[in-house]
């Protein structure tokens, strides 16, 4: 009998072990299944922000020089989401050979609301030449930083700041925009 009856707290151990081993897989199954749950909410909060917002905006402050010898002060948002609330801070003043300050316009100094996406602001900045003499005589040899602060319109804020240097292109020999239309037209 007394075999018996360790024969039988062995099956009692056995099936008590086997019910520990199926409650343990059981609780790691559930808090796997949970993390799993809990990182397909983020995603899917994150694609639905996406989805509203229309995607990341991204403000660019550049030169553009396709009206040579006009450079332009351009402000544009280059992809598919709105920005809003847009602020500039310059390193410098932004100034023609005049002495106009570019950088004391309106958008510039109080913001801008909004920009949609593709959308630009030009300006006219100078003409290349007395642009450049204005820059080395301010001793701006490295341009002017522009720091950008705006955000999306789930309200992501976002910061970039972009180096305006219209030194670097001094002794660069442009093509004029109706033999450089030309050229493509070519092409």
């Amino acid at each position: 009998m007394a075999a018996t009856a360790g024969v039988a707290s062995a099956d009692e151990m056995a099936q008590l072990i086997t019910a520990i081993t199926t409650v343990f897989y059981a609780g790691v199954f559930a808090f796997g299944y949970y993390v799993m749950i809990q990182g397909n909410r983020e995603t899917l909060k994150e694609m639905r922000e996406q989805r509203l917002s229309g995607g990341r905006p991204q403000v660019v402050v550049e030169a553009r020089y396709s009206r040579f010898p006009k450079v332009d002060l351009i402000v544009r948002n280059i992809t598919g989401g709105v920005a809003k609330d847009i602020t500039f801070d310059f390193s410098a003043p932004i100034e023609d050979s005049t002495g106009f300050v570019l950088s004391e316009l309106p958008y510039f100094r109080e913001g801008m609301a909004f920009l949609g996406p593709g959308e630009e602001i030009a300006c006219t900045w100078d003409d290349f030449d007395p642009l450049i003499a204005s820059l080395r005589k301010k001793g701006l040899n490295e341009g002017v930083t522009v720091t950008v602060s705006y955000k999306d319109l789930a309200g992501e804020p976002y910061e970039t700041a972009w180096q305006i240097n219209p030194l670097l292109y001094a002794g660069n020999r442009f093509i004029p925009g109706e033999e450089r239309q030309g050229l493509q037209d070519r092409l």
